[in-house]
């Protein structure tokens, strides 16, 4: 079972989602350690297996025997989708190799929260993720985007957000920007303006971010 949870605020965990998370025998996650707080937080019992960038398929196969065995087993990823940015997508790839049922359970999700928010005009967009530090890397992961009307949605650290904007600028031209700080949290924010804004944008940031560009508009 693939479950999604909270980006922030646990009222958004869903009433099915509680109740997978109950009768879960194993819960495989990135972070257990937010894995086991949900997992007390609605009554359960599971066990928890770390599924992280360093697993041995060994690992994998150990969690798909479960599922083989009849247990219930849900992914989950420290907050929204799952496999999304997150190591663990091996799991639910391995599980189809091996011919397993895979279902899910739908809810929160950061990069589709923050595109609702940004009132950006977003037919298509593209996922990013974290970005690569490397300027060189970077400016070729925009450069299919210089003329592209997508909106680009990627997560960035406070201490990075201002250099990653500004190579935003130096690849694409100016365009509008939304950063969105601790979204369904107590101090959410939603800051909007233009790239070349950057330093006022990102002053005293904090917390986690999802940041959305806006895809090129005019002729």
């Amino acid at each position: 079972m693939v479950l999604a949870t909270p980006i922030g605020n646990l009222g958004d965990l869903s009433e099915r989602a509680k109740d997978c998370l109950r009768e879960a025998d194993v819960v495989a996650a990135e972070d257990t350690r937010r894995a086991n707080k949900l997992i007390l937080h609605v009554g359960g019992a599971a066990s928890l297996t770390r599924l992280d960038d360093h697993v041995p398929e060994a690992r994998l196969e150990e969690v798909l025997d479960a599922v083989e065995a009849g247990k219930l087993v849900v992914f989950v990823s420290d907050a929204g989708v799952p496999g999304i940015s997150d190591p663990g997508a091996r799991l639910v790839d391995r599980a189809y190799e091996r011919g397993l049922c895979i279902d899910s359970v739908p809810g929160p999700s950061s990069v589709t929260n923050a595109l609702a928010l940004s009132g950006f005009y977003a037919q298509r967009f593209a996922f990013l993720g974290f970005l690569p530090r490397k300027r060189s890397k970077l400016e070729g992961l925009l450069e299919p985007y210089r003329d592209s009307t997508f909106a680009l949605v990627f997560f960035d650290r406070p201490e990075r957000v201002e250099r990653s904007l500004e190579v935003f600028e130096s690849a694409l031209g100016e365009r509008r920007v939304a950063i969105c700080r601790e979204m369904t949290k107590l101090h959410q924010e939603v800051r909007r303006g233009l790239l070349s804004e950057r330093g006022a944008l990102c002053a005293g940031l904090r917390g986690e971010l999802t940041i959305v560009v806006e895809g090129k508009t005019g002729g």
